[in-house]
């Protein structure tokens, strides 16, 4: 007769000497499995901005060593680069994105104190919110186009300084290059204030109300108040409107300064992007303009850079 607990042992027995099989574990981490679904999942941005921007940017570094006319590119090696220090076309405009670039700290002093104005409620704060930021949300053209009208000879600013008994003051604003720059410069803190009493409330909204208090309660006046508590903690807040508009007076100017001057009078306004696009799409030297974009490239980088390294030792103090 056969043994059925004999049987029983032999095949536990046999199930014990088996080999026990358990899950392979995985041969790559759960921080490093992490990471890789991160950069895969930000590869379609990536992508993106390679071919919308880095890529165009490679090719003007490449035909900026070529006379390239849209259809054909012939190799010339530095000439455009040389061409533009001899031609001396690329200095007047460079000296308009400087005129810019000073009259920054003049709009970030004046968004800065009305922001700090709105910060503390002061009476009708809320109506001169808004206010302010409407110039904002405009388009550059549409406001260049407006400005133009009202600063031309016959327009509404000489109309109301006749009107006011200042006859002496009226001018064709835009006929002389100091006049035409005061315009420019006005219209540029006209739209910017909008976006710096933003930023800086946005910096300010961080700060703790009781520590003003404090400050309030010590003694210290306004101005204490704005130069050695506020102005410190808003320095990061500060770096980044600066470099901001740093960027956009040598990148941004184009369609403000093509629809109220054009450039004029002569050249004497002509930033440098707005000097690319006649040398393209005016004269068809695309070379020539690529060399610029290039050199336009380099002078944003080295600036930025060096305002970043500035507003961040300024920060870490």
């Amino acid at each position: 007769m056969r043994d059925p607990n004999r049987e029983s042992r032999v095949t536990m027995g046999e199930r014990e000497s088996r080999p026990v099989f358990t899950r392979p574990q995985p041969k790559i981490s759960l921080k490093r499995r992490e990471q890789i679904t991160g950069l895969l999942s930000i590869l379609p941005a990536f992508l993106l901005v390679g071919i919308v921007v880095w890529w165009p940017i490679a090719r003007s570094f490449r035909y900026s060593f070529t006379d390239w006319n849209g259809a054909k590119a012939n190799w010339i090696g530095l000439d455009n680069y040389r061409n533009i220090f001899e031609r001396g076309d690329f200095w007047t405009p460079l000296k308009t994105n400087f005129v810019f670039f000073l009259s920054i700290p003049g709009i970030l002093l004046i968004s800065l104190v009305v922001s700090v104005l709105l910060f503390e409620e002061t009476p009708g704060w809320r109506f001169f919110r808004s206010v302010y930021y409407i110039p904002t949300i405009l388009s550059t053209a549409i406001v260049g186009m407006l400005m133009r009208v009202m600063f031309s000879p016959r327009g509404a600013v000489n109309g109301l300084l006749k009107a006011a008994g200042f006859d002496g003051l009226s001018r064709n604003w835009l006929g002389t290059t100091s006049t035409a720059f005061v315009v420019l410069i006005f219209i540029f803190y006209w739209q910017t204030l909008g976006q710096g009493v933003l930023i800086f409330l946005s910096g300010l909204a961080s700060i703790s109300t009781d520590l003003i208090e404090a400050a309030r309660l010590d003694g210290a006046n306004w101005w204490q108040r704005l130069t050695q508590i506020l102005i410190p903690l808003l320095m990061p807040t500060i770096g980044f409107f600066f470099i901001f508009n740093a960027v956009y007076c040598f990148v941004g100017l184009f369609a403000l300064v093509y629809t109220v001057t054009n450039g004029g009078p002569g050249f004497s306004t002509t930033p440098i992007d707005l000097l690319i696009y006649r040398k393209a799409f005016e004269s068809g030297d695309l070379g020539y303009a690529s060399a610029l974009s290039v050199m336009l490239f380099i002078i944003v980088l080295f600036i930025s850079a060096v305002q970043l390294r500035f507003f961040d030792r300024r920060s870490t103090e």
